[in-house]
């Protein structure tokens, strides 16, 4: 117990000596909005009320999202990176990787966040050193806020470079809840390839 608390100790001041510069409002008041006036730099997510700061993503995280980006753009769908999904409470937000909206509302510039309603998909894709819940938190929290469909990116059982595991998963009703259920699994450069075919 002392040294689980010595070390937990050890890491809170680490931290506090790497995010001095970091300045936050109370933690306890901060809302969805308030995200848009925390420090650029950083990917910020609130989870009912808890803010939490997402590490940097590695390139092969930054390479899968660019070329997914491009092929459902070329489809005519408006993706965008890091868009807001905002939860039905002020306190909830999640940051997917990709998201396509279906409609945007007017104002833009008065949005740093949409309703899961706006959504058609949401991708996340797995950073190693950082898991997040893709599979199990994250999936029923946007399968909450209704979004048809998403799809989690993950690497290749031989961890290559150059392609990554799409699993694609559509909304379903199971026992009346809403739940994700996995329609099929691909490699990225086959469905890129099954794209480009269309």
């Amino acid at each position: 117990m002392t040294a689980t608390l010595e070390a937990s100790t050890l890491v809170q001041r680490r931290c506090r000596r790497a995010m001095t510069g970091l300045k936050l409002p109370p933690i306890e008041q901060i809302d969805v909005d308030d995200l848009v006036s925390l420090p650029e730099g950083y990917r910020y997510e609130l989870h009912e009320g808890n803010l939490v700061i997402m590490t940097p993503s590695t390139f092969w995280h930054k390479e899968m999202a660019r070329r997914l980006m491009l092929m459902l753009h070329a489809a005519g769908s408006r993706v965008f990176q890091d868009p807001g999904v905002r939860g039905d409470r002020a306190r909830d937000c999640r940051l997917p990787d990709l998201g396509v909206v279906v409609r945007l509302p007017a104002g833009l510039a008065s949005y740093s966040n949409l309703p899961g309603s706006a959504y058609s998909l949401v991708v996340e894709i797995i950073s190693e050193h950082s898991q997040n819940g893709e599979y199990t938190d994250k999936a029923l929290w946007y399968a909450r806020q209704g979004i048809p469909e998403y799809w989690i990116v993950d690497h290749t059982p031989d961890r290559a470079d150059e392609d990554g595991v799409v699993h694609v998963h559509r909304l379903t009703l199971t026992g009346g809840d809403p739940a994700y259920a996995r329609e099929r699994t691909v490699l990225l450069s086959e469905l890129e390839k099954e794209r480009s075919d269309v």
